[in-house]
């Protein structure tokens, strides 16, 4: 984390975030490249199953982070994405993001629009709550190829999907992550912390998706 992402928790709670849920599991995922057509844009597209309990009746709304990296065109691009809305491929609304941060009194500066979008570990302690039924049980993504998680464009050459990554955080905390196989990736020397934003701008392209 940041030095900047840790004023903003240290302005959220004097004391370590705990999570709401438990028992958290990532099941059937299937994330892989595929186009409509020939001439169609390359998606990445797929579905996964979150599956938690809860303590009570409600708990702040979990959020999924997927993270993918593909080889595109001879460049590696990270796409990273944050879902909260089940059977959809649909991203969290930034709005919703700044509003739970002004929500619990925290006004960071404009430059520090970027560490509240990617830094879960901040911005999900301040999201509203949501009642159990709502997430106890949810499937992200579409069956459909014509609804991607990540639009990779149009290319001669079919994209390769090295990795992907799953995450769930609730309340500041992450309380589970499904990371694909690294095997066969040897060649690419792929470090350990590809999933951090803009960790490596020099080697990969990095894409937000909203």
């Amino acid at each position: 984390m940041t030095g900047l992402a840790c004023c903003l928790l240290a302005a959220l709670t004097a004391t370590a975030p705990r999570a709401e849920v438990r028992n958290v599991r990532i099941s059937s995922p299937k994330i892989l490249l595929s186009r409509a057509k020939s001439d169609s844009p390359v998606l990445v597209t797929g579905q996964f199953k979150i599956e938690m309990s809860f303590a009570g009746k409600a708990a702040r709304k979990p959020v999924v982070r997927l993270c993918c990296l593909s080889e595109v065109g001879g460049a590696l691009v990270m796409c990273s994405k944050f879902l909260d809305r089940p059977g959809t491929v649909s991203g969290l609304a930034l709005s919703e993001v700044t509003q739970g941060l002004k929500v619990a009194g925290v006004k960071p500066a404009s430059p520090l629009r970027e560490v509240q979008a990617a830094d879960p570990a901040v911005f999900t302690q301040c999201l509203r709550q949501v009642a159990k039924e709502a997430c106890s049980s949810a499937v992200y993504g579409s069956p459909d190829v014509r609804k991607g998680f990540f639009r990779l464009g149009r290319t001669d050459r079919m994209p390769r999907l090295l990795l992907y990554r799953i995450e769930v955080w609730q309340n500041g905390v992450r309380v589970a992550v499904h990371e694909s196989s690294h095997t066969g990736l040897g060649a690419y020397e792929l470090p350990d912390d590809w999933h951090v934003w803009k960790r490596h701008p020099q080697r990969f392209l990095y894409s937000a998706a909203p």
